[in-house]
C-alpha cells in the first residue's frame, strides 16, 4: 500500500545508483538505491528525510551500480518500506567524476573488469581526453585503450561492445520516451531493431509500428508527427494504409475493396492526406518486395486489396480445395448393407436424410456437414467414424479448441485433438510439420466447430489433407464466425461447389430440451418457450431484470447460490457466464471483477499495472502460442504465482507457465465473451441482456450463447433486449472472396 505526498506536479531525483536492489527484465520494474546529488534530498509531506542513500522504485532498461540518472516522478511513503521515490521516467547522465565512471565500469555489466583495472581505464581517458565523458570516448575511438595494463584484446572487445550498447539503449530510450513511449514499450523496440536503430527511426518512425506487440500506428504516428514529418508524407500514409488493413483483419475482413481501403484510411487520418497520395501508397506498396500488400483485379470486376498472408491463405486453400475434389474417384468406406447392420448393432434407426449423409460423406473426397442442435450431427459422426474405421482405415479427429476437441472424443469414443496439435508444430522453423511436403497419414481427417476456423488454420489444415486422404468438415453456419480472419464455412457453403449435407430436422426434441428448442426459436426470432412457474425441473430459465446494476447483482446471484443450491452444481467449474461485450455493468470486464470478490480471497496474489492475479483464478488464453501448444480458447485456472509477476496456470492436460511478459495472453474466465466460448459446451450458462450491448444484440450472437450449454441455460436481463436480439438478423458483413474463387476454380468442373 502506497500513501502519495502532496505534490502534483512532476518532481525530480538526480543521483547515482548504489545498488540494484531488484530488476526484472521482463517488467523493467526496478528497486533501486540512489545516492542523491546536492540539491536532490527526500522530502515527502511535511516531513524531511535526508538519508545517505534513497530508495527508487519504477521500471528502468539495464540499470547498473554507479550508472548516473535524472529521474522525473512523486516522492511517496509506502506502509511497509518507508519514504521512496516512484520515478515515471528516467535519463542516464555522464557520469560525475573519475569514481563514477569507475564505479560503473566496476559493476556487474563488465565482468572481469574489477576496481582496479576500471580506475586504469578511467585515468588512461583522462589522460588523453581530460574533461571527456569516458564512455562516449570509449565508444567513439576505442584505440584509445590500447596499452591500458591488464586489459586484453578480448577484454577490451568486451568493454568497447558493453559500452556501446548501454550507450546507444539509453540514448534510444531518450529518445523514444521524449517521443510519448514508455519504458516497456521502448525496451520492446530496442530489442526488436537494436541499440543501434534511432537512426533508422528517425528516418521511419513508423518501422515501429511493426513487429512490436502493442504498439501500432498511432504510437508509430505520434513519434513521426512529433519529429516533424509532414501530415501528407508517403511514409504517413502508407504506413496508415497497412494499419487500416491489418485493423480490417483484426475485425474479420481476409480483403477490403481498394475503394473501401481508401475510405478507411482517410478516416484514420483525416482529410490530411489527399485521396490521390492514399491510391499512390496502395499501389507502390503493392509493387513492394517487403511489407507490403497484394492487390488483385478479382472476377466480378473489384480490385481488392489483401495482407500479404491472408492473400496466401484464401488462394492457397482454394488451390488445394480444388486438389481434393478433382483428384481421382475414391472408393466408399461403407455401402448402404454394412450402414443398416451398424444401425442394428447400436440399435439406432436413422432418418433417411440421416442415412444418406452418412453414406455421402463416406463416399467423398471432401465434403460438409451443417445444422444446428438436436439435428443429428453427432450421431452421424459416430457413424462416419466407426464405419471408416470397420473398413479398416485410418481416422483422426479434429476440432480448433482443446474444449471442443475433449467433446468430440466424448461424443465419437476415439481420440480426438486440437487442429494445431495434429499437424504439430516445429519451433525451430516456425511451422507446421504436417503440410504439403509431409501430409497427414491417414485415411480420412474429420473436423468439427469449422465456423471458428479462420483462413490462415483451414489454409494449413488444406495443405496438410492430401488425396487420397479424404476430409469431412462439420460446423453450424447459423453460429458466430471466427475470431481470426475469414468466413470459412460460409464460404464453403456458399460457393455451391462443396458436397454439402444440411441437416435441419430436430430428432431430439422428443425429452423436450428447452435448450434446443430455444436456439432454434432464436434462429427463427420466435419467443422463447419457458418453464411453468416453480418447475425447477427444466433447462432453461429467464429472470427478468431491467436495470444494467441490479442485473449484475442478480446474476452473480444466480451464479454463485441459486445455481448450486437448486442442481446441485459448482460454479466455479461447471457455471459459465458468457456476455455480449466487455464493457458495462454486466459486460466481461465487471462480471468478472464481481465474481472474484464473490470468490473471496484466499490465495496468493500479484498485481502487474491495473490487474491482479490471484490462485483460483480462472482464465483463459487469448492467441495461439505454439511454443507452449497453448491456443486461443483454451482455458485454465492459476495454480501459482511468484513475487516478480510469473505464475502458472492448470489447463486439463497439463501445467504451463507464463513469464510476466506473456500475461497479456491470458483473460479472466469467470465471464467470456460469445466469441470466447465458441467451441466449447459447459454444464451451465449464465447469459446477461442489457440495452447498454444494444450493438452486439444479434440473433446469431444469441444463439451461439444458448448452445454452449449442456444442462441449464438462465438469461438474467431485459425483455427489450432479448426482443433486440430475437428481431436483429443482421450480421457484421466480412470481406472475403474464397467463395468466388472455389465458384472461378471448381464450377466448370462440377458442370
Amino acid at each position: 500500500m502506497v500513501e502519495r505526498g502532496n505534490a502534483t506536479a512532476k518532481e525530480e531525483l538526480r543521483g547515482t545508483i548504489d545498488r540494484v536492489t531488484f530488476h526484472s527484465e521482463e517488467t523493467l520494474y526496478a528497486v533501486l538505491r540512489i545516492n542523491p546529488e546536492k540539491g536532490y534530498a527526500n522530502q515527502v509531506g511535511q516531513g524531511l528525510y535526508a538519508p545517505l542513500l534513497v530508495t527508487a522504485v519504477g521500471k528502468i532498461d539495464q540499470p547498473a551500480e554507479g550508472l548516473r540518472v535524472h529521474m522525473h516522478g512523486r516522492w511517496t511513503v509506502h506502509k511497509a518500506h518507508g519514504p521512496q521515490f516512484e520515478f515515471e521516467d528516467v535519463v542516464v547522465l555522464p557520469p560525475a567524476g573519475v569514481e563514477g565512471a569507475v564505479r560503473y565500469l566496476a559493476s556487474e555489466r563488465f565482468p572481469g573488469i574489477g576496481e582496479v583495472l576500471a580506475r586504469r581505464v578511467v585515468e588512461a581517458l583522462q589522460a588523453v581526453a581530460p574533461g571527456a565523458d569516458p564512455f562516449q570516448a570509449i565508444a567513439d575511438k576505442p584505440e584509445l585503450l590500447d596499452g591500458v595494463k591488464g586489459l586484453k584484446p578480448p577484454l577490451k572487445e568486451l568493454l568497447v561492445g558493453v559500452v556501446r550498447a548501454d550507450l546507444g539503449t539509453h540514448q534510444v530510450h531518450a529518445f523514444l520516451r521524449g517521443g510519448g513511449l514508455g519504458p516497456t514499450q521502448a525496451a520492446a523496440i530496442v530489442k526488436k531493431f537494436g541499440h543501434d536503430c534511432e537512426g533508422r527511426l528517425r528516418e521511419n518512425p513508423y518501422l515501429i509500428a511493426h513487429g512490436v506487440r502493442g504498439i501500432g500506428f498511432g504510437v508509430a504516428d505520434k513519434l513521426a508527427l512529433g519529429l516533424g514529418l509532414a501530415l501528407d508524407d508517403p511514409r504517413r500514409a502508407d504506413a496508415a494504409t497497412l494499419h487500416a488493413l491489418e485493423s480490417a483483419a483484426d475485425d474479420g475482413h481476409s480483403c477490403l475493396v481498394v475503394d473501401e481501403l481508401v475510405e478507411r484510411v482517410r478516416a484514420l487520418v483525416g482529410e490530411e492526406i489527399p485521396e490521390a497520395i492514399v491510391r499512390e501508397s496502395i499501389e507502390s506498396l503493392a509493387h513492394a518486395k517487403d511489407d507490403g500488400l497484394v492487390v488483385e483485379e478479382c472476377s466480378d470486376g473489384l480490385r481488392r486489396a489483401w495482407l500479404p498472408w491472408l492473400a496466401a491463405s484464401e488462394s492457397g486453400l482454394a488451390r488445394r480445395a480444388k486438389e481434393l475434389l478433382h483428384a481421382p474417384p475414391v472408393p466408399a468406406l461403407a455401402t448402404a448393407k454394412e450402414l443398416a447392420v451398424h444401425e442394428r448393432r447400436v440399435g439406432l434407426e436413422l432418418h433417411p436424410l440421416q442415412r444418406e449423409a452418412v453414406l455421402g460423406l463416406l463416399s467423398s473426397p471432401m465434403a460438409v456437414l451443417t445444422g444446428g442442435p438436436g439435428v443429428g450431427k453427432t450421431t452421424i459422426t459416430r457413424f462416419v467414424v466407426a464405419l471408416a474405421k470397420a473398413s479398416g482405415a485410418r481416422v483422426l479427429l479434429a476440432s480448433p479448441t482443446g474444449r471442443a476437441a475433449k467433446r468430440m472424443a466424448e461424443a465419437t469414443g476415439d481420440e480426438a485433438q486440437t487442429i494445431h496439435r495434429m499437424l504439430g508444430w516445429n519451433p525451430q522453423d516456425g511451422e507446421f510439420l504436417h503440410n504439403r511436403r509431409n501430409p497427414l497419414q491417414a485415411d480420412l481427417v474429420v473436423v468439427d466447430e469449422i465456423s471458428m476456423l479462420d483462413v490462415a488454420l483451414a489454409h494449413h489444415l488444406f495443405k496438410a489433407v492430401q488425396a487420397p486422404t479424404r476430409l469431412v468438415l462439420i460446423g453450424d453456419p447459423d453460429q458466430l464466425p471466427s475470431v481470426g480472419p475469414g468466413n470459412v464455412l460460409a464460404d464453403l457453403l456458399g460457393s455451391g461447389v462443396v458436397p454439402t449435407w444440411r441437416l435441419t430436422h430436430i430428432y431430439r426434441q422428443g425429452a423436450a430440451s428447452l435448450i434446443k428448442v430455444n436456439a432454434h426459436h432464436i434462429l427463427h426470432g420466435e419467443e422463447l418457450e419457458l418453464p411453468a412457474r416453480g418447475d425447477l425441473a427444466g433447462d432453461f430459465y429467464h429472470f427478468v431484470v431491467e436495470d444494467p446494476a441490479e442485473c449484475a447483482e442478480r446474476l452473480v446471484e444466480v451464479v454463485t447460490r441459486r445455481i448450486p443450491e437448486r442442481f446441485g452444481l459448482d460454479w466455479v467449474d461447471d457455471v459459465q457466464v458468457v456476455a455480449p461485450m466487455y464493457r458495462g455493468d454486466c459486460g466481461v470486464d465487471a462480471l468478472n471483477e464481481r465474481l472474484r470478490q464473490a470468490l473471496g480471497a484466499g490465495g496468493r496474489e500479484v498485481k502487474l499495472g491495473s490487474r491482479t492475479w490471484r490462485i483460483g483464478d480462472r482464465v483463459i488464453h487469448v492467441r495461439n502460442d505454439y511454443e507452449k501448444e497453448v491456443y486461443n480458447g483454451d482455458m485454465g485456472r492459476i495454480v501459482r504465482v511468484e513475487d516478480d509477476g510469473s505464475l502458472a496456470v492448470k489447463y486439463p492436460e497439463r501445467v504451463v507457465e507464463y513469464e510476466p511478459t506473456e500475461l497479456g495472453d491470458l483473460q479472466s474466465a469467470f465471464a467470456i465473451t460469445v466469441h470466447r466460448s465458441q467451441g466449447g459446451e459447459f454444464p451451465a450458462v449464465v447469459v446477461p441482456l442489457t440495452t447498454q450491448h444494444a450493438l452486439m444484440l444479434q440473433r446469431n450472437l444469441l444463439y451461439t450463447a444458448v448452445t454452449r450449454a449442456r444442462k441449464l441455460c438462465v438469461l438474467v436481463g431485459s425483455r427489450r433486449a432479448l426482443h433486440m436480439a430475437l428481431s436483429n438478423v443482421e450480421r457484421a458483413r466480412r470481406e472475403s472472396f474464397l467463395a468466388p474463387r472455389l465458384r472461378d476454380m471448381l464450377a466448370p468442373a462440377a458442370g
